[in-house]
């Protein structure tokens, strides 16, 4: 049997697009290290257009390089964030649908070389290319999308 691959580090995408957003990404920010991860470096904050379903409002996002005290697998990272979103105040709705608080994993490892293709996470985050700003927000922090 493999050794799970772990790693202390992953860059996350925020957003929100229903409520107070920018308290919702701090909020969000402040889940993370209420379950003990530690903020690195944060991009700017920018309002993007609602991806999906027409009609939404606004997205209001960021991108956080994070750390844990200990390694991590990708489903400890997937589990983390969905606790902190939960946190934060989301709300199960549908595909698409409009958010107060989510949090992504773009991507993982300090280089954010480690790549994961499982039916619940697939790192790089599958749509990174199709969204130029997280590209650009990445960028903001010293990371080359892969």
């Amino acid at each position: 049997m493999a050794t799970p691959v772990t790693t202390e580090v992953a860059w996350i995408g925020l957003g929100a697009n229903i409520g107070h957003r920018g308290q919702a990404l701090a909020r969000l920010r402040d889940e993370l290290v209420r379950r003990g991860l530690v903020i690195d470096a944060a991009s700017s904050e920018i309002y993007t257009r609602a991806v999906g379903l027409p009609g939404q409002p606004d997205y209001h996002n960021q991108v956080i390089r994070v750390h844990s005290e200990g390694p991590l697998t990708p489903d400890e990272w997937l589990r983390l964030l969905k606790d902190a979103e939960a946190g934060a105040g989301r709300k199960p709705t549908y595909r698409w649908g409009p958010r107060r608080a989510d949090a992504d994993i773009l991507l993982l490892g300090p280089k954010g070389d480690i790549g994961v293709d499982e039916p619940d996470l697939v790192v790089p985050h599958p749509r990174l290319h199709e969204r130029p700003f997280l590209v650009r927000l990445l960028a903001e922090l010293g990371m080359t999308a892969p």
